[in-house]
This record gives C-alpha cells, structure tokens and sequence, in this order.
C-alpha cells in the first residue's frame, strides 16, 4: 500500500467529474505535447492520453513512478521521468503545454520555470492553492498582490477557472484548490521594451517592505536619497505615497524605464 509523502506536497487528485473540465480548458488535442508535473495516481493522465495527447509525467517520487508505469507505462503516447520537475531540461521541445495537478509545496517556483523559460509552454492549465491562485491574479490596490503576482503578469495572462474543493483530494489538505488558466504572451510581449533583470530587481525593491510607501521601500533597497526617488517617482507619474501592491504593470515599467537611467 503506497503511504503519501508529506515533504513531496502530495495531495493526490480522487474527484474525476472535473477531469473534463481541465481537459476542455487546455483545449486538448489529438498529438498535443503535454507536461504533467507529480502524476500521482495518474487520474489526470490516463484522462490526457484518452484526448490524444502525447503526455510526459515527471515524478520525483520513484515508488510512484513505478506504480504509474504498472498502470499505464504500456501506452506508447506516455514517458515516465523520474525526476525532480524544478530540472527538468525543457529544451528538447518545440511546442507544449503544461497540465497539472501542481505538488502544493512548490507550485510557485513551478509556474515561474515554465512562464521564465526561454521555451515558454504555449498553455498552462494547473492546480493550485486556492490561496495562491488568488495571489496570481490579484489586482492593484489588493492586499494579496505581490512579487508573485508582477512575475506572471509580465510572462503570461492568468485567471482562475474555478475553485476545486478540498475533499477532491486524498489525503485532503486544508484549504481547497483552484483551477489556474495561464495564457504566455506571444514570448514576452514586454522583454523588448524593460529588461527582466532590471524589472524584477525594481519590483523586489519596491516589495521589500509591503506595507511602506513605495518611495520608502526603493529609497532603503536602491540606497538612493528620499527626495532623488520621490523626484524618480514623479518623472513616472506615480503618487510616492502608494504601496507596491498599488502599482499596475505598466506603471512599474514606466519606472524601470525612468530608473535605468539612475546608477544604484
């Protein structure tokens, strides 16, 4: 009897009445390539290479990886690969997407490989916290924006499809789940416009200290003078006095456009 590994994030999909429902959202077709990150008991994946997909279940756990092998390894359209996901060398593809129940405990880091990748998936279509969810998609002036949130509004357009409840799941986890759409932007739409080092160094800045003002926040993290970013700010039409959370993707590029030109 297969025992769940805490320390994997293991909580294993049970409910197949929204199988479907993934499957319709990542617009599954005949020959599509699909990722399929920790495939568990292989209740999504049997459901992917029913719609024609070419599926590539990557599991960490070896004891797991087996068991799907058991069950389903004889099917020539799924590759089992053991290994850590966070590794996984996604050069060797040319168009896929991505289609899973994502392990918990890492599914932040998991969503910015594939959005942050030079080989972005053309679709990702995951299951998350629902509280993490909500971070995703948080909009400006919400308490839950955050560094999170700019990391996949500058990669990828996000929503949530629907909440998926906690007893989908076994063993259950505490809070429930969420259906998470990623829609990648033609490779990044904004790259050629602000450079990502330099927006993600400023957007880290600013969200250094949430609940300060953001001219508070750069002034302490950029070491730069109060009256120099509240200068800085203005130059970017942007009120010194809001928060981080506050601020709208194109007024953080602004910023970056303003602030590149500034040595700190």
């Amino acid at each position: 009897m297969f025992k769940q590994k805490k320390f994997l994030g293991q909580n294993f999909l049970i409910n197949d009445k929204i199988i479907p429902d993934i499957i319709k959202v990542a617009e599954i077709k005949k020959d599509d390539v699909v990722i399929e990150i920790g495939p568990g008991l292989g209740i999504l994946t049997k459901a992917l290479i029913d719609a024609g997909a070419k599926v590539y279940a990557i599991e960490k756990d070896f004891e797991l990886a087996e068991m799907l092998r058991k069950a389903l390894g004889k099917n020539k359209n799924l590759t089992i690969v053991h290994q850590d996901a966070l590794f996984f060398d996604l050069s060797i593809f040319k168009k896929y997407k991505v289609v899973s129940n994502l392990p918990f405990n890492i599914a932040s880091p998991l969503i910015r490989k594939f959005l942050e990748s030079q080989n972005q998936p053309e679709l990702m279509v995951v299951m998350v916290q629902k509280e993490v969810a909500e971070k995703i998609v948080a909009k400006p002036g919400d308490s839950e924006r955050g560094i999170l949130t700019l990391a996949v509004e500058f990669y990828a357009n996000a929503e949530i499809i629907m909440t998926v409840s906690k007893n989908s799941f076994r063993p259950q986890p505490q809070v429930d789940a969420a259906i998470l759409k990623l829609q990648p932007y033609p490779h990044t739409r904004y790259a050629d416009k602000v450079g990502s080092k330099l927006f993600f160094q400023i957007v880290k800045a600013g969200f250094s200290a949430k609940r300060r003002q953001i001219r508070n926040s750069l002034a302490a993290t950029l070491r730069l003078e109060k009256d120099k970013v509240t200068d800085i700010l203005k130059k970017a039409q942007i009120d010194p006095s809001l928060r981080a959370e506050d601020l709208t993707l194109k007024q953080w590029f602004v910023l970056c456009n303003v602030l590149k030109n500034y040595q700190f």
